[in-house]
């Protein structure tokens, strides 16, 4: 079933879009690589968040994975994102994500947070 362009099988288990939303947003990283040949960090958080980003959080109020290898897999996305950034490839997930000021999925994922990014306050 599709409602709102989430998927849900039967049991109204959402497996089946996480795996969609990782193909969707890697597709995208393939275009960010394939376009720019060299990217700073403020040009791509930019294309990272507007392209990519954008994607992996779409409804995820209602989508939001609680398995351990959905999780990974979706953060897995975030990890090879900012390896796109030739500057700081060699570093760290953790101080790439310093570097970039950017959270990781998880934690943007998390239950207050995510109604206050919903409501926009």
């Amino acid at each position: 079933m599709k409602d709102l362009e989430v998927i849900f099988d039967c049991e109204l288990y959402s497996v089946q879009h996480c795996k969609e939303k990782i193909i969707t947003a890697y597709s995208y990283l393939g275009i960010i690589k394939r376009n720019f040949i060299y990217l700073d960090e403020d040009a791509f958080v930019t294309l990272y968040k507007s392209l990519v980003r954008s994607h992996l959080e779409y409804a995820n109020s209602v989508w939001n994975p609680h398995r351990l290898g959905l999780i990974k897999d979706i953060e897995k996305v975030q990890m090879r994102a900012t390896k796109l950034v030739t500057s700081i490839k060699n570093l760290t997930y953790r101080d790439r994500l310093k570097r970039l000021k950017l959270p990781t999925l998880k934690y943007r994922r998390r239950p207050i947070r995510g109604v206050v990014i919903e409501v926009g306050l």
